[in-house]
């Protein structure tokens, strides 16, 4: 399990450096070819290219400028995973963080982010 952790925390690594650049097609090579995201009040995204297309609509729409997430426990085994985590988000106009659940699934490209629910931590805005 800890190589697995290691590889799940390069590839966190990887996010924030691809939200950095502003690359939302290596962001989504980060999920699997069938990847689903579950957003705060959000419909689910579903499959890769949809997936590119709301990293691409976060990081020119809202300006998502950063994205540090934090492993905090992995639990599973054989070819799937899941992790908790926490994040922490930098916008244009503000921050966000909140924590996260994954489910990483092993591909024949290595590890991959297959379902990725987060929500936020912080008090709604009146």
């Amino acid at each position: 399990m800890s190589e697995i952790r290691k590889t799940i925390e390069a590839n966190n690594r990887k996010f924030g450096e691809f939200v950095r650049k502003g690359d939302a097609k290596a962001l989504a090579s980060l999920y699997t070819r069938d990847a689903s995201l579950l957003p705060t009040g959000s419909a689910v995204v579903k499959d890769n290219e949809a997936v590119q297309e709301f990293w691409a609509g976060a990081i020119t729409g809202l300006k998502l400028k950063d994205a540090d997430l934090k492993t905090v426990e992995v639990v599973g085994e054989g070819d799937s995973v899941t992790e908790m985590g926490e994040y922490h988000l930098k916008m244009e106009q503000g921050e966000d963080r909140g924590k996260y659940v994954v489910v990483w699934k092993s591909t024949p490209e290595g590890w991959k982010l297959h379902w990725d629910l987060w929500n936020t931590s912080q008090a709604p805005t009146e």
